[in-house]
């Protein structure tokens, strides 16, 4: 029994810490998708199921996820009522029966599995330059299982971000290594500037952590020496050369089409109705003449759903940012785990649709409420161990 539940709990794991449903749809057949993504709820369903050690729910993460579906879902007749029931359903699978499954989880096995992730990204770039599902052959920017760069550069963060808690150092530094390069190479903004934030706090909370940037620097200017023979976005690649050089960064390049102005669109329309939003999906692109969805966590629950499940949402990570800078001295990557997952939903609106940040945030929940750590993850002799 406990070698079927490792493997569904792996199983569990690699389906929605790469978000391989979506994967299949965008490369393999939209016929497909649909019975992946079933099946990879099922399975954390049976999990549940078998596993008899349960824990308690975690009633913020359950109470945001109902009002949020409930408030947005009456302003929402468009959608069937079955395809509806089914999304809230997985939610409630995912907050209920994911919690089980993360407590049985360690740090060590979580890093790997992002690590992997992460890898993808570094493959799509080097062998699969123009596979890029929805953008252009020549698009430059790369995402690997988790199809949009900046979604593929806050999973990259957060592999990084973890790393500060590992302690085997060749994981550790191989890990960090990975996780730099694959995030550098979807051109995201948002990694750039907060891998350099990450880096500059790691090193003010350690000074042992001066190799961490010197050797991230190094990668990238190995990037930059070979870029001639990549297939790179050139507009993103030169904005970010120009950080690097004695002339200063690129400030008009750097801010072309930045998510501010994305937000800045929905401005009146969240504006219109804050306390109960204007539906379900209507923040998400294709509605009020605009294509791109708001591409911000915190203004899509407001603007969707209204106030009440944006004061819950809110509140969650400014309590991980609070409980992770009481922890930083001595587990520096709580505070730095909460300030990625704090600003990821700042780029992202994918939260209640892939739900790799979804798990990550009731990782940093559980870690700050139970302190799960679990099976010897932080101490010196953790092995890693995904053998089924």
């Amino acid at each position: 029994m406990d070698k079927l539940l490792k493997f569904l709990r792996y199983m569990s794991l690699a389906g929605h810490l790469w978000a391989l449903p979506s994967f299949v749809l965008a490369y393999f057949s939209p016929g497909l998708a649909s019975p992946v993504s079933y099946l990879i709820t099922g399975i954390l369903g049976l999990y549940y199921f078998l596993e008899t050690e349960r824990g308690k729910v975690l009633l913020p993460f359950l109470v945001l996820g109902l009002s949020y579906y409930l408030i947005a879902g009456f302003n929402y007749p468009e959608i069937s009522v079955m395809d509806y029931f089914l999304m809230v359903l997985k939610y409630l699978i995912v907050i209920i029966a994911g919690a089980t499954l993360l407590r049985k989880t360690t740090l060590i096995e979580l890093y790997v599995f992002l690590l992997i992730g992460a890898a993808t990204i570094v493959i799509h770039a080097l062998f699969f330059p123009f596979y890029n599902a929805g953008f252009s052959p020549t698009y430059g920017r790369f995402s690997g299982f988790y199809l949009n760069p900046n979604y593929a550069g806050a999973i990259s963060l957060i592999g990084f971000a973890l790393s500060f808690g590992v302690k085997d150092k060749k994981l550790k530094y191989f890990g960090q290594l990975v996780f730099t390069i694959g995030g550098f190479f979807t051109f995201s903004r948002y990694f750039l500037g907060m891998w350099i934030l990450l880096n500059f706090l790691s090193v003010y909370l350690n000074r042992k952590n001066l190799i961490v940037p010197a050797i991230g620097a190094v990668c990238i200017l190995v990037i930059f020496s070979l870029s001639s023979g990549l297939s790179l976005n050139k507009e993103r690649l030169n904005a970010f050369e120009s950080i690097f050089s004695a002339n200063g960064a690129d400030t008009e390049a750097l801010s072309k089409d930045s998510r501010t102005e994305t937000w800045a669109n929905y401005k009146d329309i969240i504006l219109d109705k804050p306390i109960w939003g204007n539906g379900f999906k209507k923040l998400q692109g294709m509605h009020y003449g605009l294509n791109a969805g708001v591409h911000n966590t915190y203004l899509l629950v407001i603007g969707e759903a209204g106030i009440f499940p944006f004061s819950i949402l809110v509140g969650i990570y400014v309590f991980f940012l609070v409980r992770g800078y009481r922890l930083s001295k001595t587990e520096p990557h709580h505070a730095l785990l909460a300030i990625v997952l704090f600003t990821a939903l700042l780029v992202t609106h994918n939260y209640f649709d892939k739900f790799s940040l979804l798990l990550m945030s009731m990782y940093m929940y559980l870690t700050l409420t139970e302190g799960t750590y679990l099976e010897n993850a932080n101490k010196e002799h953790a092995k890693i161990n995904i053998k089924f």
